[in-house]
């Protein structure tokens, strides 16, 4: 009886989830007005896809069923795709006659709207162009900045790079960035700032930490095309951080789960069994399987000390990625069903206080724990909460 609550539950809180982000959109267009452009990620569940990231143009995309995205285009239009789909964003079906609420909430798989993201991204300077465009030396890789004006560079946040050398090669330059009176600096004017320039980062002890590389980019234009040219950069994280509060806007809280098998898969008695699941932001994870006998069991987070934080657009495998203990699927009994079924629950906020099993992860819950588990979920109106399942079906 317990199992079938939870179910409603469930359904109710993925009902208002998906009403709630349907608030933020207008009429549908027909898609065949999408113009052949590149894109952006604005939130995504399916893996392979980051906030941030570039979609070239007519490069194909695959959202798998079950999981969903949405792309941002220079324009401001945005674009949300619910799998499976397998193709460039410029061949979408037609979807004309399509109204926005009621495609959102009734499943539609695609869904176009020229919301103005552009302005829901503001510009540069009302997002705060100073974060944006601040170099981190603490991190590797590609970093944009913006050509002319003035140049900052943040204290990292690891000591071991307090005071930072960097160091062009090419040219046998090099500076000292100390951050004596503040979180900030000047770029210095020793080193030359070119699209393109290498430089290596050193700590205090001369050991070279890693490798940045400059990107010189134009700050003009609202912000969805600003993010579009960050991403096209290679400047990701820049753009990601340019795109929040437009995914905060009309992405609520998502979570994919699925196998490595797919989201439909059957296996024979005794396989092991590997779960796929992502988050369109940072979220706190619980998994649940339910066994032969409809019993739950903690499965993840693997033990009272083990983090619930996944990190938003990173792919997580389970049994794997931070859960050592292997699944496997029920072994059958003469012509009993064998068919498992894990649930996963995404949260806005750490729950690990208050949901039983924390401590007796692996082990099934007493029918009082699992009624404790639904009077606590039941209770949590103010939380951001949304869950998946999928059914290990055996032959």
């Amino acid at each position: 009886m317990a199992q079938k609550t939870l179910s409603g539950l469930v359904g109710a809180a993925l009902t208002l989830a998906a009403f709630g982000a349907a608030a933020f959109w207008t009429a549908g267009l027909t898609a065949s007005r999408a113009a052949a452009e590149q894109a952006v990620v604005v939130a995504s569940t399916a893996p392979g896809y980051a906030q941030g990231q570039l979609v070239p143009d007519g490069a194909a995309v695959n959202v798998p069923d079950g999981a969903n995205a949405m792309f941002l285009f220079a324009n401001g239009r945005m674009l949300r795709v619910k799998g499976p789909f397998d193709g460039p964003l410029d061949r979408m079906p037609d979807a004309s006659g399509w109204s926005g609420v009621g495609s959102l909430v009734g499943g539609e798989r695609f869904f176009q709207t020229d919301l103005g993201a552009a302005r829901a991204v503001g510009s540069p300077l009302q997002k705060g162009e100073e974060q944006v465009f601040t170099l981190d030396p603490g991190r590797a890789g590609i970093q944009c900045v913006k050509s002319g004006g003035t140049v900052l560079v943040r204290k990292p946040a690891d000591p071991a790079l307090v005071p930072a050398t960097l160091r062009e090669e090419s040219r046998a330059a090099a500076a000292t960035l100390r951050w004596d009176k503040g979180a900030t600096v000047p770029w210095p004017r020793e080193l030359p700032m070119t699209d393109g320039g290498a430089f290596s980062v050193a700590g205090p002890d001369g050991r070279v930490r890693h490798n940045l590389t400059l990107r010189v980019i134009s700050a003009d234009g609202q912000g969805a095309e600003l993010a579009v040219r960050l991403a096209g950069a290679g400047c990701a994280t820049q753009a990601a951080a340019l795109l929040d509060p437009v995914r905060d806007s009309v992405a609520p809280l998502n979570l994919y789960l699925a196998t490595d098998r797919g989201l439909y898969p059957t296996y024979r008695s005794g396989e092991t069994v590997t779960l796929v699941l992502q988050t369109n932001r940072d979220a706190h994870v619980y998994c649940y399987l339910r066994n032969t006998r409809g019993q739950l069991t903690p499965i993840y987070p693997p033990g009272p000390s083990a983090s619930s934080l996944v990190e938003g657009h990173h792919t997580l495998t389970l049994a794997g990625d931070r859960m050592p203990v292997p699944l496997r699927a029920a072994e059958r009994a003469g012509s009993l069903s064998a068919d498992q079924e894990v649930r996963c629950f995404a949260a806005g906020r750490d729950l690990g206080a208050d949901l039983p099993g924390r401590r007796d992860a692996f082990r099934p819950l007493t029918d009082e724990a699992a009624a404790r588990l639904e009077r606590t979920l039941n209770s949590l109106k103010q939380t951001e909460l949304v869950m998946a399942q999928v059914i290990l079906r055996v032959e």
